[in-house]
């Protein structure tokens, strides 16, 4: 076939690129709480269907070509994606038919999108119809993975013999993606610096002809608290040399917004990393992004970006859902639906985690058991199996970014398969580390560092500090301790006790975790390897069902862990779900009043600590 010769465009000409993009989706396909079985407050990626099909529409009307891109973070993130991780993949896999159908142009990776493994990442990517990019993942062997993409982008108002712009297209997974999924990559695969990589394939994207490059950067913007790290943080790649616009993720926040704050590198504003535009679309499906850009050709016959327009477009309730993607789904989802409905077992009083940052909860009571349970078998025939057994766990889905219906509640009676999934969102397995009294005491307090700094004369603030996440939250099962949130950050772990005994800084331990906490996952200590005495293949999902077949074993099965210690009355405001307005008598021991509905949702309680 004759290749097409277009004509070149004249120095000064000005072209029009709208970016859409969406960023960790985690399985929100059709906006449904696989945990409780109910719709969510809108349709997830059927609804961001909607939304790309209008602003697709504004864009050809408007002159402006039109690219969809995603940033990573599909596979992962409920308990249908846990369930399909076991199914055969073919072209009607769901994640599949609904990105071919919603015609995206490249998609990046995100580090959960490696959480089932090498072998099922490639049989999903393999039926894609558009390029896979990630461009620090370096592994063995040709598989849909490519370190950069090029995409032609077609102006409407320009005529077949017109050279389209070609958008090149980079992708980079944080850094620590190395350790969180240690046991994924194994030796197939290695997560190389971000920076270095992006510096080098820039370069070639150039020497390729790419006209225009954007950054699929699956990290957030300037690090939280306690979680992210230098290497997980992209603002810095914002000042890669050949890159003009970034899309962001990772941290489920909005951007431009009012999540990130105002600094020299960061716009929130204009929606600016070092004078390039960028932003970030929430997360499950929250909002789809969309950067409209300036480009001119330069005297150098180079293409420039000379002005943009960012913004977010919320899914809202009253958005309707993609009928392509609902019919890319409808079959699946409703498997997974009567697969997670089946009963595993029985509970004689009702659970939930309402109040899990003002105290420990049965919940978590009953996921420390199972570990514990799991790890105690597995190190009895060992040295360490006559060490004293803890267990560690935290407090996921305490609403936060996920909102007022953001919580576990399992009613007295049958417990389900979707039940579990709220227990166990990661179907982690269980490992288990050595560790010292100084080492608890160190983790104790890392964890503490979820609370604001409370003082008993001054402003009644808010329990925990919303710039750190409440998953780093940790609570050591099998230990007493008391927690002040009015000392500084470190100096709030006292009267450490095990087995009524106070524990002492070499006293020696085994700790029942999972390899993201074993790995430094959260901002805790790594363990070295030679602490990590378990490495079992047993998810906490098995662990929860045999604990719930079996009676109590724990020796602190009925002891609560923690408690405040403020010395005198201190007021704090916990936000919680309305739903925890009905279970107010388990609070009581900090006198909770009620204070109102907060503008998203929350019911606001005033606490005595």
């Amino acid at each position: 076939m004759k290749k097409h010769t277009y004509r070149h465009p004249e120095k000064g000409a000005v072209r029009q690129l709208r970016l859409l993009a969406t960023t960790d989706l985690h399985m929100q396909l059709l906006g449904h709480d696989y945990v409780t079985d109910k719709p969510m407050s809108h349709h997830g990626l059927a609804g961001l269907g909607t939304l790309v099909a209008q602003a697709r529409t504004e864009a050809a009307a408007q002159g402006r070509a039109c690219v969809l891109l995603d940033n990573g973070d599909i596979l992962q993130g409920n308990a249908f994606g846990t369930w399909l991780a076991g199914q055969p993949v073919g072209p009607n896999h769901p994640v599949v038919a609904a990105l071919n159908a919603l015609r995206y142009d490249a998609i990046g990776l995100g580090n959960h999108d490696l959480d089932f493994g090498l072998d099922y990442l490639r049989a999903v990517l393999r039926h894609l119809d558009m390029p896979v990019v990630c461009s620090n993942l370096h592994h063995q062997g040709r598989g849909p993975v490519t370190e950069m993409a090029i995409v032609t982008c077609t102006d409407p108002n320009e005529d077949d013999d017109s050279r389209p712009l070609r958008l090149g297209v980079l992708s980079v997974v944080p850094e620590q993606t190395a350790i969180w999924n240690r046991n994924e990559l194994s030796d197939q695969a290695k997560v190389l610096p971000a920076q270095a990589s992006l510096t080098r394939h820039a370069a070639t994207l150039r020497a390729k002809g790419a006209d225009i490059v954007v950054l699929l950067a699956h990290m957030g913007i300037v690090p939280d608290h306690g979680e992210q790290h230098a290497v997980d943080n992209a603002v810095p790649l914002a000042q890669v040399p050949g890159i003009d616009a970034i899309i962001t993720g990772h941290t489920h926040r909005r951007f431009p917004g009012t999540d990130h704050v105002n600094t020299a590198a960061v716009d929130p504003v204009n929606g600016m990393l070092w004078q390039r535009p960028a932003i970030m679309a929430g997360h499950g499906g929250s909002d789809l992004a969309v950067m409209d850009l300036t480009v001119k050709l330069t005297a150098r016959d180079t293409w420039q970006v000379i002005g943009h327009v960012s913004g977010l477009r919320p899914n809202l309730p009253a958005t309707a859902p993609c009928p392509a993607v609902v019919s890319a789904c409808k079959e699946a989802h409703e498997k997974g639906r009567r697969h997670l409905a089946q009963p595993i077992g029985q509970i004689d009083q009702s659970l939930h985690n309402f109040f899990s940052l003002a105290m420990p909860t049965p919940t978590d009571t009953l996921i420390a058991r199972a570990m514990a349970r799991t790890a105690r078998a597995a190190l009895a025939d060992t040295p360490d199996g006559a060490l004293p057994v803890l267990a560690c766990t935290a407090a996921h889905t305490t609403g936060g970014r996920g909102g007022p219906d953001h919580y576990v509640h399992i009613p007295k009676g049958i417990v389900r398969r979707r039940h579990l999934a709220g227990l166990a969102p990661y179907e982690d397995p269980i490992w288990a580390v050595r560790m010292t009294g100084l080492d608890l005491k160190n983790w104790l307090e890392h964890a503490a560092k979820v609370f604001n700094q409370h003082r008993p004369q001054g402003p009644i603030l808010r329990l925990s500090d919303i710039a750190v996440p409440s998953f780093t939250f940790d609570t050591i099962h099998g230990l007493t301790y008391r927690i002040d949130p009015t000392q500084p950050v470190g100096h709030r772990i006292s009267h450490m006790r095990h087995a009524d005994q106070p524990v002492m800084a070499k006293d020696r331990f085994v700790m029942a975790t999972n390899p993201f906490r074993a790995a430094g996952g959260g901002g805790f200590v790594a363990s070295p390897p030679d602490r990590i005495c378990l490495r079992s293949q047993i998810s906490l999902t098995t662990a929860l069902i045999d604990a719930l077949t079996h009676p109590k074993d724990q020796p602190w099965q009925d002891v609560l862990p923690w408690r405040f210690d403020c010395g005198q009355a201190v007021n704090a405001i916990l936000e919680t779900t309305p739903e925890a307005l009905e279970w107010l008598d388990d609070l009581r021991h900090l006198k909770p009043i009620p204070d109102g509905i907060t503008p998203d949702g929350f019911a606001r309680l005033r606490l005595t600590l």
